[in-house]
């Protein structure tokens, strides 16, 4: 129970980071913290806790943005279950490059399945969706993937340590 608890903690305090930042910086370097945040869980506690992050991140995001209701929550459940399987092939284990590729896959994937979505609801342009969400969402987010991922780390094991 304090685990959820924390992981809630953990997801409330990530999304107050991505608004001050998306307020500081502006609408052109958005990183997906809670993406990374998922891709964190997933990677640490595996993917029961990973989904729980899912759900409340989504859940939050969703509450708070003018799109159609659960389609973060849809994207984000999609990206924790498909972590483990790029994990196993991608990533190794202390590699920094090696997480910034699993990263930006898991990127590319929610990138893909928002666009999937949003092309449910009405029409898209796609080449406006790689210009102004693609390419500032990837690269914002593996700027600042290695250092979140490394805070997270650590305010995890402060956290986790203190459950014992």
């Amino acid at each position: 129970m304090r685990r959820i608890l924390l992981i809630i903690f953990f997801v409330l305090i990530t999304f107050l980071m991505e608004f001050l930042l998306f307020n500081l910086v502006g609408f052109r370097f958005t990183p997906n913290l809670l993406l990374i945040l998922v891709i964190f869980f997933v990677l640490s506690l595996g993917t029961r806790y990973g989904l729980l992050t899912a759900i409340g991140a989504g859940l939050l995001r969703d509450s708070f943005d003018i799109g159609p209701l659960g389609v973060n929550v849809f994207s984000f459940m999609i990206c924790a279950y498909i972590t483990p399987f790029i994990r196993k092939y991608l990533y190794h284990t202390g590699s920094a490059s090696s997480r910034l590729l699993l990263v930006f896959c898991v990127c590319l994937v929610n990138v893909g399945i928002h666009l999937f979505l949003y092309m449910k609801f009405g029409p898209v342009n796609i080449m406006d969706v790689f210009k102004f969400v693609l390419l500032p969402e990837v690269l914002s987010t593996l700027v600042v993937a290695n250092g979140s991922i490394e805070v997270f780390r650590k305010c995890a094991s402060r956290s986790f340590a203190s459950l014992s």
